[in-house]
């Protein structure tokens, strides 16, 4: 593995008045590549790009960048900061995860760190213009992920990496409504920087969309009860479930912003919601996101992200069960589901 800091740019650069965010002292960890001199030229590359990017995109709370073509140990074996069994794992279920922008903790300070796959980074080499803007887009969009993670640190301070939920279920509803408003600022900020996505998303979130329900139903006839365990993994299932619809909408509804096409969906998006069960939670979802993204990085507490919380508790609540809270972090739930039953 090798380990460089990201290289200085040029005299005729440096002689002009610095404008990007991204941190002159960013370490690179590349692995995986033939030979030192091939890695070096991928983190030289990589690094003007990004500073090109920090000019338009906060990357003052950049850690560092990680390439590996082992991607999945390097998102394992990735320091957090913190202790922690969870381990990172890239998207499998829709589309293969190539790069990832988790939040980590340096000397109590949170900062992102930018993992990308090897195939991918090496791509800033290609002499291919359609696959170095597709690059392109991906490390706009993890920048972007390093912007919104650092607007949450500095209005509720101290929280990320750091919370104790008062139970699962508030565990289960922010990690979805987190991820909701993570996608939906990611793709606004990014646009359509090298290429537009929105065509991918569209078709990755019907895909979703279509599946989910007997994805639901399953989970449903798989559950017994019983144990408070059986609960919380049913419970975060179902709402894992939901969540996803919710995020990867999320994902063309920050694109369609960033386009100045809000409630403009691409007709097969608005063909598929015209009778659909979700088409109102799709327009509560933008609008939720919209109200949160006028006033970005300002937010004085935490209604608006709730808001986003509520509609994946109302999809529950009407498709699959009802929640009633108790004291101390306890819940109880009623299952109504259509699979329910002899």
């Amino acid at each position: 593995m090798v380990e460089l800091a990201a290289p200085s740019t040029d005299e005729t650069l440096e002689e002009e008045p610095v404008t990007s965010s991204f941190p002159e002292n960013t370490m690179f960890s590349i692995s995986g590549f033939e030979n030192e001199a091939e890695a070096r030229k991928v983190a030289e590359n990589l690094a003007y790009v990004f500073r090109e990017l920090g000019k338009i995109i906060d990357l003052s709370a950049l850690d560092g960048v990680t390439v590996a073509w082992d991607y999945d140990e390097a998102l394992a074996s990735l320091d957090r900061g913190y202790g922690s069994k969870f381990k990172l794992e890239r998207t499998k279920d829709v589309g293969i995860g190539v790069a990832m922008t988790p939040a980590v903790l340096r000397d109590g300070v949170l900062k992102s760190h930018i993992l990308i796959h090897g195939h991918v980074a090496s791509m800033v080499l290609s002499k291919d213009i359609e696959e170095f803007n597709m690059l392109f887009h991906t490390l706009a969009h993890e920048a972007a992920h390093v912007e919104t993670t650092d607007a949450w640190e500095t209005c509720f301070p101290g929280e990320l990496l750091r919370t104790t939920y008062a139970s699962l279920l508030d565990a289960f509803r922010q990690q979805v409504y987190s991820a909701c408003w993570d996608e939906y600022a990611a793709t606004r900020i990014s646009n359509t920087i090298g290429v537009n996505p929105l065509e991918g998303y569209e078709a990755t979130f019907l895909t979703v969309l279509s599946s989910v329900q007997e994805k639901v139903a399953d989970q449903v006839r798989s559950f017994y009860g019983g144990s408070a365990t059986a609960t919380n993994d049913f419970v975060g299932s179902v709402f894992g479930a939901y969540g996803d619809v919710m995020k990867f909408a999320c994902y063309c509804l920050g694109t369609l912003a960033s386009l100045d096409r809000r409630g403009k969906s691409g007709n097969k998006v608005q063909e598929a919601l015209r009778d659909s069960w979700f088409e109102p939670y799709y327009v509560r979802l933008e609008d939720a996101c919209a109200a949160l993204f006028d006033n970005f990085g300002r937010w004085s507490d935490k209604s608006g992200f709730e808001a986003i919380g509520d509609i994946l508790e109302d999809i529950v609540d009407r498709h699959v069960m009802k929640i009633r809270r108790g004291e101390e972090g306890r819940y109880s739930i009623y299952v109504h589901h259509p699979s329910v039953g002899p």
